[in-house]
């Protein structure tokens, strides 16, 4: 089954949400009230035009074939927000983004109008459409200055995009404050200053999700990542009731705070 059409059938049951994995940073989330929202998905090769990393994993979604009611990108970076996506915000008229300050720029090139963009600071929040948006701290540096992490609560279960960062946990705990995860999403790969195996799962350790979601790896050469040793040293060092994942793109995560974790393995590349 194509991963457009498990998208289309899946129907999450009451409270219940259901998370797919688009490989890299991205992520596509469905509530049981309809509501769709894609975080950092990058679809296309327009990395390798732009700078020469070549993608080693197809995307599981077209671009042709991307719907959301909302597009969320932690920063500007081509493969947080696609820019071969954004020429085909035609194909969404209706979709609205959600967006660090840095990403503006990319939507004002794209003629997007501004009542469909919301940008967030770190420390900003929104609420629409009953989704709740909150901008809070990620330090990507001279890369990326603006870049943050975002928390999005959808049917009452909180998200925890961590975005690219350093590994700075006193920051981003101050700026998650009393907020209680449930699902926390964190880069593994150590380059371009992002944690790393070992420092994302001690992260996860502070901020005490019940689910922690590996990403960021598998996609170019240049970013490396290891999956196993994240998969490792979570399960060593977290307790258990912090559940530490790995998703292969196209893959459904179906959570609900009530239910036992069930990951559908039958739709990976």
């Amino acid at each position: 089954m194509k991963l457009k059409q498990l998208i289309e059938q899946t129907s999450p049951d009451a409270g219940e949400l259901a998370i797919f994995y688009l490989a890299q940073a991205g992520f596509y989330f469905k509530t049981a009230t309809g509501r769709t929202v894609g975080l950092d998905p990058y679809l296309s090769d327009c990395c390798e035009r732009m700078f020469g990393f070549k993608r080693l994993i197809p995307s599981p979604l077209a671009l042709e074939e991307f719907r959301a009611d909302f597009l969320v990108s932690t920063h500007s970076h081509a493969d947080h927000l696609d820019p071969d996506l954004l020429a085909l915000a035609v194909n969404n008229p209706a979709m609205r983004y959600v967006g660090s300050p840095d990403c503006l720029p990319l939507y004002q090139q794209a003629v997007i109008s501004s009542d469909r963009v919301t940008v967030l600071a770190a420390g900003e929040s929104a609420t629409l459409d009953d989704i709740e948006f909150r901008a809070v701290h990620a330090d990507h540096g001279e890369l990326a200055p603006d870049a943050v992490g975002m928390l999005l609560t959808l049917e009452n279960i909180t998200i925890y995009a961590v975005g690219d960062t350093s590994y700075c946990p006193e920051k981003i705990l101050e700026s998650l404050g009393t907020v209680k995860v449930d699902i926390m999403i964190v880069p593994i790969n150590p380059a371009f200053g992002n944690p790393g195996a070992e420092n994302a799962a001690k992260l996860a350790g502070l901020v005490k999700p019940r689910v922690v979601i590996g990403s960021h790896f598998g996609m170019f050469a240049e970013h490396g990542g290891d999956p196993g040793a994240f998969l490792e040293y979570a399960g060593r060092t977290l307790p258990s009731t912090i559940t530490p994942l790995i998703m292969a793109p196209g893959e459904r995560l179906l959570y609900s705070p009530n239910k036992k974790i069930s990951l559908k393995r039958d739709n990976p590349l």
